[in-house]
């Protein structure tokens, strides 16, 4: 079970991953409002003519009323090898606050979230030349009599805040963001070479995945043959390393993260990608 310093930064991934790289509800236009016409108000009539003869008095200004702002100019999609700061500038208004800003790399994000997601669909991590930046900190582990260990539960803390940032992330505005980049991220899928499949499918097979994970009863006992923990259950070290994250999340952790996903699977299997 060895864990390197992928595994937070990959469930901020997985939020970014399954909405993708991917600008809020700021770059979305609206439909231009219809033009109002000036309002002009009418003068006052003339008094009647008094004894005393005072001075008539002087007709109101017209009145215009204010126009409604113009609609902004649509955004429009910039080319891949263009696409690194403004994917990134949008990737970070998932999060309020730059919350993001930490975890994200600023070169070829696109490319890279791609190669993250295809890699998450068959239920593995990259281990390089990841989206996200390597959070520091290690696995927790406490002792179990002389030689025996499990894993800590104090280690479930390590992911509460990329969690919370998944369990708060705006779904329409991932979703906004997921229809607008959709192109580049068809086009860096298409550089992969697998024309049988499309990224979208990609997409909701790592959300399969993620979600197939089991539950496992705690506490979890491991073993350390070399360098790395691994889990000394056979059958808990063959699993795939999402499901071997998912487990190292915690149950309330891991339970946040699933709800979450399904949320966005149901969006995601709404839209009907363009064809390439």
């Amino acid at each position: 079970m060895a864990e390197n310093n992928s595994s937070r930064g990959w469930i901020i991934g997985l939020a970014i991953v399954v909405a993708v790289a991917i600008g809020a509800y700021f770059f979305l236009t609206s439909a231009p409002e219809p033009e109002i016409p000036p309002v002009v108000s009418e003068p006052e009539p003339e008094p009647e003519p008094k004894v005393d003869l005072e001075p008539e008095p002087e007709p109101e200004t017209a009145d215009t009323g204010e126009q409604e702002p113009a609609a902004e100019p649509e955004r429009e999609l910039p080319p891949l090898n263009e696409s690194d700061e403004a994917v990134r500038k949008d990737l970070l208004s998932l999060a309020p606050d730059g919350a993001l800003g930490r975890w994200l790399v600023s070169d070829e994000v696109i490319r890279k979230w791609v190669a993250a997601v295809n890699a998450a669909s068959s239920g593995q991590m990259m281990a390089k030349n990841r989206p996200y930046n390597s959070p520091p900190g290690s696995l927790v582990v406490e002792k179990e009599g002389a030689t025996g260990m499990v894993l800590s539960e104090e280690n479930y803390q390590r992911y509460d805040t990329p969690v919370r940032l998944l369990a708060n992330m705006n779904n329409d505005a991932a979703m906004r963001l997921y229809r607008f980049w959709y192109p580049r991220l068809a086009e860096a899928f298409a550089e992969l070479g697998m024309q049988d499949k499309t990224f979208h499918d990609q997409v909701l097979k790592a959300i399969d995945v993620a979600l197939d994970a089991p539950e496992v009863d705690r506490p979890i006992q491991l073993v350390r043959p070399s360098v790395y923990y691994k889990f000394a259950d056979p059958k808990l070290e063959k699993l795939p390393g999402v499901h071997k994250l998912m487990i190292r999340l915690g149950p309330d952790n891991a339970g946040r993260v699933k709800a979450k996903l399904r949320e966005l699977q149901s969006e995601l299997q709404q839209f009907q990608p363009p064809r390439q």
